[in-house]
């Protein structure tokens, strides 16, 4: 007897659905398709545990005709196409019938649907592909259908899905997704009973991006209107002040359709290259319209794929309107701070604070505590020897003691050399208050002969700084040459680093504190990770709405945009499928450590360099930045000599 034999129909499922339901997230595109495939103007997604335990999707369209009803939940059975000359003109955003039976095999699903012209709707129970319940109902206009425990019979898969709270955030961005590509449809989104997403369905796009991503990003959006000869494209694109370290605020759709294209991803990034920083990406919400023969998306279950039969010329013709909006867009950045622009209304003291202000008054009428700091406190060198403890939120008080004078950071000033040691004290913009002391011994761990040399001893001799960046010094018969910022960014990531592993990250208050409204996804990373975010030293309080409140950062962070590197840790963090290791969040300090560094081609001084050098050989393992390039690099007098032909 041969060993080749047919799969049970129930087996076949499980395997297809595999493909098309990955998470509760895809069970909710799959039937909001189909609701906005129906007619419907109004959609309610209601979620509990992440949509593991249970989904409720809710539509107000055509319905369905309860002969149909059982027939919809059999693999390949849809309404959107009849014969394979239709799959050329496809309009619809289903059409390959496989989503409603890949759902029944593995939840158990329970519909109620009822068309406007009829007097009873219908109730319909399946369960792991199997019918249990059939049976008149009485209902509203539309579709409801009810998932509870997904994958209650594939634990495999159950198994592998994410915490609640990152299954959930999957959904708010699917949710997203449509609500900005049918600003015209009503959409309630809730979780755990609480509403986190309603749009009106007035058609105004700007709208509903402004309910989904807050006001900064609707204050600075570019409006787009082309129509050209093989695409027609309709949203908005994002100013270059809103623009994110990952993808996740590109949201582009082919004929209201989502995809993910990399062809589409380079078109829009190189229409922005000319105006953007590397790795960072922009905002998009755009709508491309093109000719259905023209387009193949029956590439993949889920339908996100795409492929065109002009691709060059459809790309082409995005890059050029895009950048044709952002050639004729003013993209000045607003240097003013929101608190600049809002109105200060003062509140009278208490009664009971009167006594206290006036303790607070200094002798001199004439001499005011700097109480109000644009920029954070930088530590002097009285306490530098003391680890600053990071505040919890119910210790931080509005109100402070009178604060000891504070020695600013001393400027970049590479025309000024320093003669008089007294300056050395100066706190270094590199190092800040307290490394003031070039003569401390290094530490002797490399391996290198030569380098152990070097580390032992400080008496090297600088020569200068060439192209800005690389600086060259020599030492017994040895020349090395060390870049400035591979260095700097290696020197922040151990520091980071050693923070982070002892626990001893120190806060710094700011003030005015920092308020940042962020999106459905941005909310859940944060909520997820707030205990990460805390370690690392950053006081976030939730501030009301999708609103939350930095009050204070990392000390390390006096010379960084305290904004951006909150925003690019989150991003980071929002790119990981697992929950955050060492490792990953390593990586993340690495990113950051780069960014707070010294640039190449920016002057600093000798002063300056010396510390760095020290601080770099200090270092147990100095010779590699975060990123793997190398720190420093070495040539022997031997080596220099055969380049001159003195040695043959």
């Amino acid at each position: 007897m041969g060993i080749i034999h047919l799969l049970s129909p129930d087996t076949i499922n499980r395997i297809a659905a595999g493909e098309v339901i990955e998470r509760p997230a895809s069970i909710v595109k799959e039937l909001v398709e189909n609701a906005l495939d129906a007619g419907a103007s109004s959609v309610t997604v209601d979620v509990q545990n992440g949509g593991i335990s249970f989904l409720r999707v809710t539509d107000n369209g055509c319905g369905m005709e309860k002969d149909d009803i059982p027939t919809a939940f059999l693999r390949h059975a849809t309404s959107k196409i009849k014969e394979e000359a239709d799959l050329q003109h496809i309009r619809s955003l289903g059409f390959r019938g496989e989503a409603l039976a890949s759902i029944a095999s593995v939840a158990k699903v329970e519909l109620l649907t009822k068309r406007k012209e009829d007097f009873l709707g219908s109730r319909y129970v399946i369960e792991g592909g199997e019918e249990k319940s059939f049976e008149d109902a009485g209902c509203p206009d539309g579709t409801t259908f009810f998932i509870r425990d997904l994958f209650y019979n594939v634990p495999a898969r159950r198994k592998f899905l994410k915490s609640s709270v990152t299954e959930a955030g999957y959904i708010s961005e699917t949710m997203n997704r449509f609500a900005v590509a049918r600003s015209d449809v009503a959409f309630n989104v809730m979780l755990q009973g609480r509403t986190v997403l309603h749009t009106s369905g007035n058609g105004n796009q700007k709208d509903a991006i402004y309910n989904m991503f807050g006001r900064e990003v609707a204050d600075n959006l570019i409006p787009m209107h082309y129509d050209g000869q093989k695409v027609s494209i309709r949203g908005y694109i994002g100013k270059t002040v809103i623009s994110r370290g990952n993808r996740g605020y590109e949201m582009y759709f082919v004929n209201g359709r989502y995809v993910r294209s990399n062809l589409l991803y380079k078109a829009i990034e190189d229409a922005y290259s000319a105006y953007m920083m590397q790795h960072q990406y922009p905002f998009t919400a755009l709508l491309f319209e093109l000719n259905p023969e023209e387009l193949d998306v029956n590439i993949h279950p889920t339908k996100t794929d795409v492929r065109f039969s002009e691709q060059e010329n459809v790309c082409d013709e995005i890059r050029k309107a895009i950048s044709t909006a952002l050639h004729n867009a003013v993209l000045i950045p607003d240097a003013g701070t929101e608190e600049e622009k809002k109105p200060v209304f003062e509140r009278p003291p208490e009664v009971f604070e009167t006594k206290r202000m006036e303790a607070m008054q200094p002798a001199n009428p004439e001499v005011q505590p700097a109480m109000q700091l644009s920029q954070p406190l930088q530590p002097n060198s009285e306490t530098t020897s003391k680890p600053v403890v990071t505040p919890k939120p119910e210790q931080i008080s509005m109100f402070y003691e009178e604060p000891k004078p504070v020695q600013a950071p001393m400027p970049f000033e590479p025309e000024k050399h320093v003669k008089d040691s007294a300056v050395s004290e100066i706190p270094s913009p590199l190092y800040g208050a307290g490394s003031t002391d070039i003569k401390t011994p290094l530490v002797q761990t490399a391996s290198d002969e030569d380098f152990v040399k070097l580390r032992k001893t400080v008496d090297f001799r600088i020569i200068g700084q060439v192209f800005k960046t690389y600086w060259i010094i020599e030492t017994e018969g040895k020349m090395y040459i060390i870049d400035q910022h591979a260095a700097h960014e290696k020197i922040n990531y151990e520091r980071l680093v050693k923070a982070f592993e002892s626990g001893e990250n120190c806060s710094q208050m700011i003030y005015p504190s920092i308020i940042l409204s962020l999106s459905l996804r941005e909310e859940q990373v944060l909520t997820e990770y707030m205990d990460t975010f805390t370690a690392a030293g950053f006081v976030i309080q939730h501030f009301g709405g999708r609103d939350y409140q930095i009050s204070a950062v990392p000390a390390t962070l006096y010379r960084m945009d305290a904004k951006e590197y909150f925003l690019a840790i989150l991003d980071s963090l929002s790119e990981f499928n697992t929950g955050v290791t060492p490792e990953r969040v390593f990586e993340t300090m690495a990113s950051m450590s780069c960014k707070a560094a010294i640039k190449g081609n920016q002057t600093i001084s000798e002063m300056e360099a010396r510390h760095l050098f020290e601080e770099l050989l200090s270092l147990d393992n100095p010779f590699h930045c975060p990123h793997g390039r190398p720190t420093i690099i070495s040539m022997t007098e031997y080596e220099l000599e055969r380049k001159f032909k003195r040695i043959v």
